[in-house]
């Protein structure tokens, strides 16, 4: 059975259990909604979670705020040096 034939199958048995069975599905499902998984990774291979995104995005925000950025222009010409070879 398909992820999408599944999908349609649980929809259609929640949709006809009884109101306890129902609370405790929630409840499973909101528990597993909630666990902490990864959303992406760092360049070394390390996980970055959600709780831990919105903390260094806020410290960015702020680094930025204070001026700690880089223009477009200044991207641009680094930019290039990445493109050159080494050897």
């Amino acid at each position: 059975m398909s992820a999408v034939e599944m999908r349609e199958q649980v929809h259609q048995l929640v949709d006809e259990i009884d109101e306890r069975l129902l609370k405790a599905v929630f409840l499973m499902m909101s528990s597993y909604q909630n666990e902490e998984v990864p959303i992406g990774y760092e360049m070394n291979g390390s996980p970055i979670y959600g709780s831990e995104l919105g903390e260094l995005l806020d410290q960015e925000v702020e680094a930025a705020k204070q001026g700690n950025y880089i223009t477009v222009e200044e991207l641009a010409k680094r930019s290039q040096k990445w493109l050159t070879r080494t050897k």
